[in-house]
């Protein structure tokens, strides 16, 4: 697996279809880090790919970056890892996004059933 460092997060290269974010810890993601890390993906990625985000970490998303984020059209659809309490709340509100709407979001208290369901 490859593993990519930017700024803010780690992308870890799962195949060409398949990657996994994991953002740094006390991050608060903007609209630059989300032009960054679509760059990232884009470069890194087939033109049409699915997502893990796993939110081990704790870090904040400021709404308009949260709207940006999920407005990326090669994403197909994103698995959320949420293994706490509160990162599942946040992953709750992250999937009302209107343009998180469309896409196909489900959050998972397990790391390997949001990768099942992924692959």
């Amino acid at each position: 697996m490859e593993i990519h460092q930017i700024s803010f997060a780690k992308i870890a290269i799962i195949n060409k279809e398949l990657a996994e974010v994991t953002v740094d810890n006390a991050v608060d993601i903007d609209l630059v880090m989300v032009e960054e890390i679509h760059e990232a993906l884009l470069s890194l990625l087939n033109p049409s790919f699915s997502l893990l985000i796993n939110k081990s970490n704790a870090y904040s998303t400021q709404l308009d970056a949260l709207i940006k984020f999920g407005a990326l059209p090669a994403i197909d659809k994103i698995a959320i890892f949420a293994p706490n309490k509160l990162s599942q709340m946040s992953a709750d509100f992250s999937a009302t996004i209107p343009s998180s709407q469309s896409l196909t979001i489900q959050i998972f208290i397990e790391r390997e059933s949001a990768l099942a369901w992924l692959l």
